[in-house]
């Protein structure tokens, strides 16, 4: 048997994060197919994810050798940072420099970026954003910064 040890690391993380997540998910309700509450969407998912996990976890036991190389800890700090920092100022920030600052943290974790195409990047997932988010789900989200709200 030849095992790619990435492919069965890789499976084995995302049916952690599955497990973790179902298990955290307990306390909220999960209501129906038709009339879902606020636990049906993130137990889906994780479901999903246990499910993808558990796929690649198999393949990776008959996908051929492959050894573990070294994390890239710097790109995984970034993109980690980025995340965070889209949490932390999304009610103060507003959605559009939230976004455009995310974009510009993560986009700093792969050195082959070039500035046009960030800023069309940037521009492209506001528009996208605005659209389904305030448009279609009319989710109540202020777009702009506080500052710029008087």
């Amino acid at each position: 048997m030849k095992i790619n040890a990435k492919d069965v690391a890789s499976g084995l993380m995302l049916a952690g994060i599955a497990i973790a997540g179902l298990w955290l998910n307990q306390d909220h309700t999960l209501g129906t197919a038709r009339r879902m509450g606020p636990g049906y969407m993130p137990m889906l998912t994780f479901w999903l994810l246990l499910g993808l996990g558990g796929i690649i976890f198999l393949l990776g036991l008959f996908n051929g050798p492959e050894k573990l190389e070294r994390w890239a800890m710097r790109e995984l700090v970034l993109v980690l940072t980025a995340l965070t920092v889209f949490g932390l100022i999304l009610e103060w920030a507003g959605l559009f420099l939230t976004l455009a600052v995310t974009i510009c943290i993560s986009t700093l974790a792969d050195n082959t970026h070039r500035w046009k195409g960030v800023v069309g990047l940037i521009i492209f997932l506001l528009a996208l954003c605005w659209w389904v988010f305030i448009r279609e789900l009319d989710i109540r989200i202020e777009i702009w910064p506080a500052f710029w709200r008087r």
